[in-house]
Formats: C-alpha cells, sequence, structure tokens
C-alpha cells in the first residue's frame, strides 16, 4: 500500500516532463526562426503571420509590430494572396512541402521579387496548424538574369556587325575579282586585236 501514492503521481509526472519537453521543443523552435539569416516567419491556416525574424523586417521595412497579427495579403497582390492560399492549404492539408513566386511590396514601396517556402508547422501532438515560410529575396539573382541577357544581346549585335562587315569585305572582293577578270579579258582582247592588225598589216604588204 505504500506504493500506491507514487503509482498516483506518476500520470502527473509525465504530464509534467511532456509539457516541459513541449516547451523546450517551442523555445528550441523559436530560436532557430529567430536566429536564421534568411527572412523566416510563421503563418496560420489563414495566413496570418504569428511570428517574423529580424530579417523580414530588415527585407520589407517594417517593425515587427507592423508584421505581427497582419495577414500576408498586405503585403502582396490579390492574385499572390489566392497563389499563397492554395499553397498553404495543400501544406496545411497534406503537410507537404510548396514553392510560390511572390513579390511584396515594402514599406518603401519597392516591389521585391521574391521566392517562398512553406512547410508544415506542428503542435506538439504533431497536428498542422499553420506554416513555416522562408522569404528569399531575388532582386540580386534578377540583376544577374538582366545583366546576362543585355550582354547576350550586346554580343548578338557584335555578331551581326561583324556579318554585315564581312558581306561588306565579302562584297568587295568579289567585285576586286570580278573587276580583275574585266581586265585580264580586257588585255585578251587588246592582245587579240594587236595581233590581228599585224596579221592584217602583214597580208597588205605594210610589213618590213
Amino acid at each position: 500500500m505504500a506504493g500506491h501514492p507514487r503509482l498516483r503521481m506518476q500520470p502527473d509526472i509525465v504530464a509534467g516532463d511532456n509539457s516541459r519537453a513541449k516547451s523546450r521543443a517551442s523555445l528550441e523552435a523559436d530560436i532557430i526562426i529567430a536566429n536564421a539569416p534568411d527572412p523566416v516567419f510563421v503563418s496560420d491556416v489563414e495566413g496570418k503571420i504569428l511570428q517574423a525574424n529580424d530579417a523580414v523586417s530588415q527585407l520589407l521595412g517594417f517593425r515587427q509590430d507592423e508584421l505581427i497579427e497582419q495577414s500576408l495579403s498586405r503585403f502582396i497582390s490579390a492574385e499572390e494572396t489566392r497563389e499563397f492560399t492554395a499553397a498553404l492549404r495543400e501544406v496545411v492539408e497534406r503537410g507537404v512541402t510548396r514553392n510560390a513566386r511572390l513579390n511584396p511590396r515594402s514599406a518603401s514601396g519597392e516591389v521585391i521579387p521574391a521566392t517562398l517556402n512553406a512547410s508544415a508547422l506542428r503542435n506538439p501532438d504533431g497536428k498542422v496548424i499553420g506554416a513555416i515560410d522562408i522569404l528569399r529575396d531575388m532582386r540580386e539573382y534578377e540583376q544577374v538574369v538582366r545583366d546576362l541577357e543585355k550582354s547576350k544581346s550586346e554580343l548578338q549585335e557584335k555578331i551581326l556587325d561583324l556579318e554585315k562587315f564581312e558581306e561588306v569585305v565579302v562584297g568587295r572582293e568579289l567585285k576586286m575579282i570580278a573587276l580583275e577578270k574585266e581586265l585580264e579579258s580586257l588585255r585578251v582582247s587588246s592582245r587579240h586585236a594587236a595581233t590581228s592588225w599585224v596579221a592584217a598589216g602583214i597580208s597588205c604588204g605594210f610589213g618590213p
């Protein structure tokens, strides 16, 4: 009978251990999000921002209190909101990871090209309660693409200029060849004419 109180206390101990484990897991998740190098925010199943790290504030130019409890639709277009909502719904319902292209508008009004990676956020019991969203600034990437396209365009123009130059040079060479042939033909004709004139002079008694 002395062991009965301990048996009755075991569920409470287990519950306490589970609660501490959940709290520790939640704290670890908060630390990871806060210290992530990329802009990371947590959204609920409706797309409302529940938590955001400093990188999100730096990217968009909004303070934390201007982001928290705000719907992501405040920062993106209506079409992108529909796409994000559809991706979020799939993440929540199926527990999968989805990617989307977004162009959030910053506090200064700049439209920032970005990619969004959304993965399921689960509570300690394993139920999906929202999404962990990672934004990646694509401005530098798109600038590189534009520079490459510009370089490609400039290279194509230089190739066209070279082709035109070659056409001019080849055209001149062909004209020179044709002219040389014409001169040679005239020289041959002149020689024939001279030979004929001499022969005609001899036949007429003009010879020596």
